[in-house]
């Protein structure tokens, strides 16, 4: 469960893994509750994990309802945010999060302006272009991209991730292994792709080459379990 920037006063960021079960705790889904009640009780557990882990009690939290697609909204206060897969806050004391298993989390940040960002990066909002639109947004409330850091979670690898032609057709032919019976694709060479042509420099991004599939103990993975899987959550947040 590494914090992320720990040189770094100015953030509070985190990919949360799956040990945290063996306290008993588990991140819940804020995307598909059949009731309000339900989508209030799921934000604050997630917010009571998140304020553990940090050890401010005064933690709020926001969270989007995520649709594997490229909308990123201005985060202002706590709660579910809309349908939406990133989000981005220069509000202290929040905290914005994503909930991933396969897909990749990536957390930006850009202390300087004090700016931060939480992206769900899924092959879907990836080729859709939700990487750029994430650092578009933080630009448009001041942030400047040769500032801003990165971190890029633990993903599905190319081994693991077996695509029809359908999906492999939507990336670049040097992102797609075809040396198998069935293709491959490179979904943290793409995510790292895009974003250094947003100007997020390279020496500023931190990444995390774990597979998802294939770490099991400390990982889930929709590919490997199914709807059994639980989630991991990438969290980032300006101290209040």
């Amino acid at each position: 469960m590494p914090r992320i920037w720990t040189d770094k006063k100015e953030l509070q960021a985190a990919f949360i893994t799956r040990e945290i079960e063996h306290r008993g705790d588990t991140f819940h889904s804020v995307t598909n509750p059949r009731h309000a009640d339900e989508v209030r009780t799921a934000l604050e557990n997630n917010r009571r994990i998140v304020s553990g882990y940090f050890g401010d009690p005064e933690i709020r939290m926001c969270m989007a309802r995520q649709v594997h697609g490229n909308q990123v909204l201005h985060a202002v206060k706590p709660g579910i945010a809309g349908d939406a897969d990133g989000l981005v806050t220069d509000r202290p004391g929040l905290a914005v999060g994503v909930l991933v298993a396969d897909c990749a989390a990536l957390l930006l940040a850009d202390p300087a302006n004090k700016i931060v960002a939480a992206v769900h990066a899924g092959w879907r909002g990836a080729v859709a272009g939700i990487i750029p639109e994430a650092v578009l947004q933080m630009e448009k409330i001041g942030a400047e991209p040769d500032l801003i850091h990165a971190y890029v979670s633990p993903c599905i690898s190319t081994e693991a991730f077996e695509v029809g032609d359908e999906v492999a057709s939507r990336f670049p032919g040097r992102f797609v292994d075809r040396s198998r019976e069935k293709p491959h694709v490179d979904l943290r060479g793409f995510i790292m792709l895009e974003l250094l042509k947003t100007g997020v420099p390279e020496t500023s991004v931190i990444r995390d080459d774990s597979c998802t599939f294939r770490h099991e103990k400390s990982l889930h993975s929709h590919r490997r379990d199914g709807h059994r899987s639980g989630r991991m959550l990438g969290v980032i947040c300006l101290p209040g």
